[in-house]
């Protein structure tokens, strides 16, 4: 009987330690994430969707978009590749669309819709003028972007918005 008692305590004693908590917290994941947010103002950030003429390097690709014969591909939190696909056997990658925080894209005749960041946009592209105009914004339809490491709380400003996340040095 003795060794019953011995063993039950033993093991009320072990299943009692493993939920002390020796860290600080919940509030201390944030402290020690391997990431941190690229944080933007709303004023700066709804001016930066736009065109860029010149193609960037895919680094991080993300979905990819097929519509006549252009191919639409994510950098994850930073825009869509412009990839001519009209030989096939050559695409050309030639514009990159610069929308900051997207990670989705769809195509509706001649509108696109896009998440950028936290708000939905719908914008055109005027392809004589290689300009982009933003027809519609939607602020705030979705959450804050989410660290790679998942959900970190991070206190932000009322006008501010998490565009991306950044390994830390």
């Amino acid at each position: 009987m003795r060794k019953i008692a011995f063993y039950l305590s033993l093991l009320a004693l072990i299943s009692h330690q493993s939920c002390i908590s020796f860290g600080g917290g919940d509030d201390d994941i944030a402290n020690h994430s391997n990431f941190e947010p690229v944080i933007m103002k709303r004023s700066n950030f709804e001016t930066t969707t736009l065109v860029e003429n010149a193609p960037r390097v895919i680094e991080n690709s993300g979905k990819i978009y097929v519509k006549d014969n252009f191919i639409f591909i994510n950098e994850v939190n930073k825009g869509f590749h412009l990839i001519n696909n009209s030989d096939p056997s050559n695409p050309e990658n030639i514009a990159f669309i610069k929308v900051l925080g997207s990670s989705d894209l769809s195509i509706k005749e001649d509108v696109f819709y896009a998440n950028n960041a936290t708000d939905l946009i719908a914008f055109k592209i005027n392809e004589t003028t290689e300009t982009l105009l933003i027809t519609k914004r939607i602020k705030n339809t979705f959450p804050q972007i989410m660290s790679p490491e998942g959900e970190i709380s991070y206190n932000l400003e009322q006008d501010e918005i998490i565009i991306d996340w950044q390994p830390v040095n």
